[in-house]
């Protein structure tokens, strides 16, 4: 069993989608609680998602990043085959991508992600890590905030997002961009 998330409710039949992939997929995944960290829009400016020993890790990467994404959002969680997934196609390991049109077997509703999630992460299904203001975690989230905005060609964005919680990062990566270091 695979599952879906979205905050789209309703849907029969998954038709593949572009997305950052630039390529259209039906995405999926094996761990429901994984999936549901994706039930509501958030980017790779608000959270470090990974994976340890099959559990899925949240990490924000700004103050109240998890309480202003998922408060008061719902989704829905689609139970799909494995049939035509594929692993490999995508560069995050726990995603599967089919090419094909998916039949939904089983359609689960969600009204608040945020208190899902919290339950998960008191039966122990989660692992939320909070904004801290520790030299670590910084340096953390900042080597990923500096990797995302060199891969997504954002250093010079309007975003106002990204202009808020990343100014200066934005401004430092500018400076030794202009050439004066060479």
């Amino acid at each position: 069993m695979l599952y879906h998330i979205s905050k789209t409710a309703g849907l029969k039949i998954l038709k593949p989608q572009v997305s950052t992939h630039k390529k259209a997929y039906v995405y999926a995944i094996e761990n429901m609680v994984t999936g549901l960290l994706f039930g509501a829009p958030h980017d790779d400016f608000d959270f470090i998602i990974s994976e340890e020993s099959g559990k899925p890790v949240i990490m924000e990467c700004y103050p109240n990043a998890f309480h202003s994404i998922f408060k008061d959002k719902g989704c829905s969680i689609y139970e799909i085959s494995e049939d035509g997934f594929l692993r490999g196609m995508t560069s995050w390991s726990p995603e599967l991508v089919s090419e094909a049109e998916v039949t939904v077997i089983r359609e689960i509703s969600v009204s608040d992600l945020y208190l899902r999630l919290l339950d998960e992460e008191s039966s122990g299904n989660l692992i939320i890590h909070r904004y801290e203001d520790s030299t670590n975690y910084k340096s953390t989230v900042s080597e990923h905030i500096v990797d995302r905005l060199i891969r997504f060609d954002a250093v010079y964005t309007d975003n106002e997002k990204i202009k808020k919680h990343y100014g200066k990062i934005v401004d430092a990566l500018k400076n030794i961009m202009d050439g004066h270091l060479l």
